[in-house]
């Protein structure tokens, strides 16, 4: 098991691992699904995906189309100029239909990532036909997953000391944990799917919705990967499910978990995270009078695609997540650990002894010269 109250944030990076798009590249597919067709006196005809088409048509109808079709060309035109489609939503926070139809779109992309990374079903059989291809279980979450049931007898208990915040919308972790807590305790997915709802993750955006339970779909909750085509009321999906930045900034018990799982951690780990700031505002705590003065702990990030030039930086950047005064930053510096070059999963090649809570043994002489076998999880290391 992972040491106690260990806190991770997933960043794109991590999600990368997956094999779904992240970046510029998540942008660009963007960009591309809300291109339009543009008739021959400039004027704006229809989105050029069958699937947006009809979504708009069903949503706006004839006589509202122009504006989705403006936003549309927004979307198609600006997002080139963001660092993320977060980012670029969040600037048109007061158009109504950039709002609307970014989330749908972000909803659209993902799904259809799902549907494409190393875990879905489909992909698990090209995988089985192939001795050499990569698997889920090649990439970090499947170090995380060996790591997070070492030394748990009661599949219950999985889980129970630690919080993830993702800021990725996918809910691969959610899905690879629920199989192979399944496959590790020999248990029905049903069980398996209950005990990961009891572990802290937080979606800070949001996700596409709560994965189903014994296969049953309801408002809101769609299989992993569900297919553009299905019968799915995606605009609801992507309304009430995918967030902004402006939405997270006023949802204040989303807000306090966030701070609180940074606060009260004894280890906390980035993985592919790419500490942008409209992302550090979400994570930075409360002032010292809520949570009292923060202790020191160890602090793990992935380097991977970041220039080992900005060091200063991005140091900075994480120990003001948690310390206001120089002093502090001085005392803890040391303690920030930033592999540069590395993966999410060679991460935890390099750090599993440093992840793992230590347990040792040792026996207690009883009656009759037996003897019984005591294990003690110790965490206290420094």
């Amino acid at each position: 098991m992972f040491r106690n109250q260990t806190t991770f944030v997933i960043g794109a990076g991590a999600s990368a691992e997956f094999g779904l798009p992240v970046g510029w590249e998540l942008a660009k597919r963007i960009k591309n699904r809300a291109t339009c067709i543009v008739d021959g006196l400039g004027r704006l005809v229809r989105p050029v995906d069958d699937v947006v088409s009809r979504l708009v048509e069903q949503h706006y109808g004839h006589r509202d189309a122009k504006n989705a079709l403006e936003a549309l060309r927004a979307i198609n035109e600006g997002i080139r100029t963001a660092v993320s489609i977060d980012a670029f939503i969040d600037r048109f926070k007061r158009n109504e239909d950039v709002v609307t139809l970014g989330k749908l779109l972000i909803a659209l992309e993902i799904a259809v990532a799902e549907r494409g990374s190393l875990m879905h079903p489909e992909q698990i059989v090209l995988q089985s036909l192939n001795s050499n291809s990569a698997t889920a279980d090649d990439t970090w979450i499947g170090s995380f997953a060996r790591i997070l049931m070492d030394g748990v007898g009661d599949p219950s208990e999985v889980g129970q000391n630690i919080s993830i915040i993702c800021f990725n919308y996918d809910r691969c972790i959610e899905h690879y944990l629920t199989e192979a807590i399944s496959a590790a305790y020999d248990i029905e997915s049903d069980y398996a799917a209950e005990i990961v709802n009891t572990i802290e993750i937080i979606h800070p955006y949001g996700t596409l919705g709560s994965l189903p339970i014994s296969r049953r779909l309801g408002r809101g909750i769609l299989q992993f990967g569900p297919e553009l085509e299905d019968d799915v009321d995606w605009m609801d999906i992507a309304d009430k499910n995918i967030k902004t930045y402006t939405q997270q900034q006023h949802d204040p018990a989303m807000v306090e978990k966030i701070h609180a799982a940074i606060a009260d951690c004894n280890m906390l780990v980035f993985l592919g995270f790419g500490f942008n700031n409209q992302n550090l505002d979400l994570l930075r705590v409360s002032p010292i009078a809520k949570y009292g003065e923060i202790a020191a702990r160890n602090i793990y990030s992935t380097g991977y695609g970041i220039a080992q030039q900005v060091n200063a930086t991005i140091k900075r950047r994480i120990l003001h997540l948690l310390w206001d005064t120089g002093i502090e930053h001085d005392r803890n510096r040391g303690r920030v650990e930033i592999e540069y070059g590395q993966t999410c999963a060679a991460l935890f090649q390099t750090h599993n002894m440093n992840f793992s809570s230590f347990s040792r043994s040792f026996f207690l002489e009883e009656a009759e010269g037996s003897s019984r076998r005591v294990s003690v999880s110790a965490n206290s290391e420094d």
